[in-house]
């Protein structure tokens, strides 16, 4: 079944890329039904996430940073096949040596030791790739679940799941295991960027245009093609990865 799962993931993102979907989205084309999707995404995120969250925000300091840094090492793979992707040799070998030191002597990257050592994360994904590969960014969508994404970072999204072998390593079927990475994720980001969220939705007009606007700022849209240059807009933690969920105020 994995098999067949991997299979299928690999046709849609050789699919997307290969199809004439990346002209950008100046008309907005989908709004109605980002709109309706935003709404469910943000009722998901009021009765579920938004508490869940609060709930994990209890939890002492360290744990919270382990459990971040957890996370962050999962990512690396991802980082070093990007970079070499993008041509970034360095790059590569910098998250190639973090997740080595860090899944060793840092206990499976609860301790960020290559970051004491000096060497600093690089973060980057697919959808930055495709970027330097020359695709525009596409139409601006919303995704259940998901949330905000342009066809080329959604593409990105589901490469990056697909050629990431830790994902692999921990799919199995009879187990709540390969869930988990993703789940802690989305714990830890809400929970960081819990009160700016929801500062955000409370003094928003129309909190779906407003989240509009970040993320395809924050993705470089009309600002600079240069997407490692993307702008923080409240502060380093809170990236376009870390926008749920919102509810549309009318």
């Amino acid at each position: 079944m994995k098999y067949i799962f991997l299979s299928i993931n690999i046709f849609l993102v050789i699919f997307l890329i290969s199809s004439n979907t990346f002209a950008i989205d100046k008309n907005h084309n989908y709004e109605e039904t980002n709109r309706s999707i935003h709404n469910f995404n943000d009722a998901i995120d009021q009765n579920i996430l938004r508490p869940t969250s609060k709930v994990y925000g209890l939890l002492p300091d360290f744990i919270e940073t382990g459990v971040s840094n957890i996370i962050s090492n999962l990512n690396e793979p991802s980082n070093f096949i990007n970079h070499l992707f993008q041509g970034e040799i360095s790059s590569s070998f910098l998250s190639l040596g973090r997740l080595t030191i860090n899944t060793t002597i840092g206990v499976v990257g609860i301790f960020d030791v290559a970051d004491k050592m000096g060497i600093k994360e690089v973060t980057t994904d697919f959808g930055k790739t495709l970027n330097i590969w020359g695709f525009n960014e596409g139409q601006y969508l919303v995704i259940p679940l998901i949330g905000p994404r342009t066809t080329r970072h959604f593409v990105g999204t589901i490469a990056d799941a697909v050629f990431n072998p830790v994902n692999h390593s921990l799919r199995d079927e009879d187990s709540v295991v390969s869930v988990s990475p993703s789940a802690l994720f989305i714990l830890s980001s809400r929970s960081s960027n819990g009160e700016t969220i929801d500062n955000l939705r409370s003094t928003s007009i129309d909190y779906y245009s407003s989240l509009r606007s970040i993320y395809l700022q924050n993705r470089g849209i009309n600002i600079s093609e240069d997407l490692e240059n993307d702008i923080d807009f409240f502060d380093e933690d809170f990236d376009d990865e870390d926008i749920f969920f919102p509810e549309v105020k009318k």
